[in-house]
């Protein structure tokens, strides 16, 4: 059985979009917010999931279930977004050990410590321009992704984007530090 609602949009009817809009925005926000507890950011996403199918609507199949469609957008974004505040909580868990709870380190783990600061330092400075306001704005003043578009007048999406390219490049520019960083702070806690 074909779903007219999904023909519509997918032939760039304005007026089905609107429909579907209306019709799930406030069910896809409470499904995002089951995922990430946080309303402002499953309103963020549901926004990203009606833009992926307003962009991607000439892919929509009309037999198929529009509404299992964009359930499992949101369902995938949320899960997205859930991975990446799981790397990042990770880092910042590097962080606080190492620069805020003043770890006591033996003579060589002070020494890689200096040293890693300095490639971060280093490797931040590499950043191009703009992922390295964001990556500061974010690590540095301990802002939201929210509140640090607001400051760059530039789109959450944006934010997340320089972020990612940011956090990307300093992995694998640091990645041997890292591990060991992980297994001095690992073996410490033994």
């Amino acid at each position: 059985m074909i779903d007219q609602l999904a023909l519509r949009l997918k032939l760039g009817d304005e007026q089905a979009f609107e429909l579907l809009f209306r019709k799930y925005y406030v069910r896809l926000c409470a499904f995002a917010n089951k995922f990430l507890n946080d309303p402002e950011e499953a309103q963020e996403i549901v926004q990203d999931v009606f833009t992926k199918i307003w962009e991607g609507r000439e892919e929509i199949d009309p037999e198929d279930s529009l509404k299992s469609y964009i359930f499992k957008i949101a369902q995938n974004l949320s899960i997205n977004k859930l991975r990446r505040k799981k790397v990042e909580s990770r880092y910042a868990e590097i962080y606080k050990l190492v620069y805020i709870e003043q770890h006591e380190f033996s003579a060589h783990e002070s020494l890689l410590a200096r040293e890693l600061e300095e490639n971060i330092a280093h490797s931040i400075g590499k950043l191009p321009s703009e992922c390295r306001k964001v990556f500061e704005l974010s690590r540095n003043e301990g802002l939201k992704y929210r509140e640090i578009a607001d400051t760059l007048h530039i789109s959450v999406k944006t934010v997340e984007a320089q972020m990612s390219k940011a956090l990307r490049s300093l992995r694998l520019e640091l990645s041997e530090y890292l591990t060991l960083l992980i297994i001095m702070l690992i073996s410490s806690n033994l």
